[in-house]
C-alpha cells in the first residue's frame, strides 16, 4: 500500500539523517512520522499523541505560507507553545500541494546537503501520497457533505444518495449543526481562511462522542451532529465559542468570525434546514456584534430580518411612525419605553416592570408616543409594524448606520 511505502521513506529518511521527521497535511495534521531522535518539543509530542499540534502552532507554521515555497526553508521556533524550529518545504504532485514535510532542527545545524535531501525525499514521497489521496479517498467528501446541506433539491438529493449506503444513520435520528462563518472583510486570503475554518470543525469533531460530519465550503465551516449529541443547545454553543478560538488561533485574533447553531431535525435529509438555521444565526450575531454565537432557538424575529442584505436596510425600511417619534424624542426615552411595550405583548404591568416605573407614568408615556407617532397602538396591525421597525433600527445602527437620517417623515 502506498501509506506504508511512506511510513518506510520517512523512517529511512529520518534514521538517516538522525532527526525526527513528519510529513503533515496541508492543513499542518500529522499523516506520517519517525520515532523520535531526542529532538522531539512539546508540539510534536502532542502531534503525536492527539493527531492535533494546537492552534497557535498551526496558525504559526500557515502564517509562514509553507504551501508557497518553491525550496526547503526553516520555519523559526514559537517559545511560547514549545516549537522548536523546523526545516519544512511543500510536498506537490502535479501541481497540487499535498501535504509538508518537516525535520527538526532546533539548532540550525541542518546544512545545505540537508535541505538537499528534503527536497529530494519530498519528490520521492509526491507521486505515492498523489495515487493514495485517490485510491483513499474519504467515503463522505467534504464536497458531498456540503452539497447534503444544500437548500436546492437537485444536489442535495445526490449527495444524500451518496452518503446513505455508508453513512448508516437511523431514519429520523437527530441531526444538527453548527456553521462557523467569516463575517466581512474578516479573512486575510482564502487558503488561510479555509484552513483555519477546517482546523476549527475537525478539532470539535474529534472533541465530540458521537457521529459527527464536517465541511468547509468557501466563508463557512460545518460540523453536522447526529445522534444525542445534536440535542443539548447549551453544549453546542459552548463548542462554538471554542470553535471561534481556534480560527482566531490559527487565522489571527483580527478576523471576525461568528457561529451560529441551528435547531434539531429528523434525520439528514432535513440537515439542509439546520444549515440555513445555524447561517442565519451566524448572520445575526455578526450583524449585531454583541456575542459571537447564537442559536437559532434565541434569534426570534432577527433570523427572518437577517435573510435580507445589510444594503437593503436604510431609512426607507423603518417605519414613518417611528422617524416621527425619534424626531420628537432626542432623549430616547418614549422609543425605549415602546420597545418594552411591545416586547411584552402590550401588558402595562409587564412592561411598567421591564422599565422600572409606575403604571400611570408608562400610561402618559404611552399616550404622548401616539400623539407624537400618530398611531394607534391598540392595532395588531401597527404593532408589528413597530416592532419589526425597531429591529431594523437595531440592525442598522449594528453596521454603524444611522437609522432615521434625513428623509421626511412624514
Amino acid at each position: 500500500m502506498a501509506q506504508d511505502r511512506i511510513q518506510a521513506v520517512v523512517d529511512r529518511f529520518a534514521d538517516e539523517l538522525g532527526r525526527s521527521v513528519v510529513v503533515n497535511d496541508p492543513e499542518v495534521r500529522m499523516l506520517y512520522a519517525s520515532p523520535h531522535f531526542g529532538d522531539e518539543d512539546a508540539v510534536r509530542i502532542r502531534a503525536m499523541l492527539n493527531r492535533d499540534a494546537g492552534a497557535k502552532a498551526i496558525g504559526h507554521v500557515l502564517a509562514h505560507d509553507v504551501a508557497q515555497w518553491s525550496r526547503p526553508g526553516r520555519i523559526p521556533a514559537l517559545d511560547e507553545v514549545g516549537l522548536q524550529a523546523r526545516v519544512a518545504v511543500p510536498v506537490r504532485w502535479r501541481g497540487e500541494v499535498l501535504g509538508m514535510l518537516m525535520i527538526m532542527d532546533a539548532d540550525g545545524s541542518a546544512t545545505q546537503d540537508d535541505l538537499d535531501r528534503v527536497a529530494e525525499v519530498a519528490a520521492e514521497i509526491a507521486p505515492l501520497m498523489g495515487g493514495d489521496a485517490r485510491s483513499a479517498e474519504a467515503t463522505h467528501s467534504e464536497a458531498t457533505i456540503a452539497a447534503a446541506l444544500d437548500a436546492d433539491p437537485a444536489p442535495r438529493g445526490a449527495a444524500l444518495r451518496e452518503l446513505a449506503p455508508t453513512l448508516r444513520l437511523a431514519a429520523g435520528a437527530p441531526v444538527r449543526v453548527v456553521a462557523l462563518a467569516f463575517g466581512p472583510g474578516g479573512r486575510a486570503g482564502r487558503d488561510a481562511g479555509e484552513i483555519a475554518l477546517r482546523h476549527a470543525v475537525v478539532a470539535a469533531r474529534s472533541r465530540r462522542r458521537g457521529e459527527a460530519l464536517h465541511a468547509v465550503a468557501g466563508d463557512v465551516g460545518y460540523l453536522v451532529h447526529t445522534g444525542p449529541a445534536a440535542r443539548s443547545t447549551g453544549d453546542l454553543v459552548g463548542e462554538a465559542r471554542t470553535m471561534i478560538d481556534d480560527v482566531q488561533d490559527v487565522a489571527g485574533d483580527a478576523v471576525l468570525v461568528t457561529a451560529g447553531v441551528g435547531d434539531v431535525v429528523d434525520g439528514l435529509a432535513e440537515a439542509w434546514v439546520s444549515a440555513r438555521q445555524a447561517r442565519l444565526s451566524a448572520t445575526v450575531a455578526g450583524r449585531l456584534g454583541r456575542d459571537p454565537v447564537a442559536a437559532w432557538e434565541d434569534t426570534g424575529v432577527l433570523g427572518l430580518l437577517a435573510r435580507i442584505p445589510s444594503t437593503e436596510l436604510d431609512v426607507t425600511a423603518v417605519p414613518a411612525p417611528l422617524r416621527r417619534l425619534a424626531a420628537a424624542d432626542p432623549s430616547g426615552r418614549l422609543t425605549e419605553t415602546l420597545r418594552a411595550f411591545l416586547d411584552h405583548a402590550g401588558s402595562g404591568p409587564a412592561a411598567s416592570e421591564a422599565l422600572f416605573i409606575h403604571r400611570t407614568t408608562l400610561y402618559y408615556r404611552l399616550d404622548r408616543i401616539r400623539d407624537a407617532a400618530a398611531v394607534d397602538l391598540d392595532d395588531g396591525a401597527v404593532r408589528l409594524q413597530l416592532h419589526l421597525g425597531l429591529h431594523v433600527v437595531d440592525l442598522m445602527r449594528a453596521d454603524g448606520r444611522d437609522p432615521f437620517g434625513t428623509t421626511d417623515p412624514t
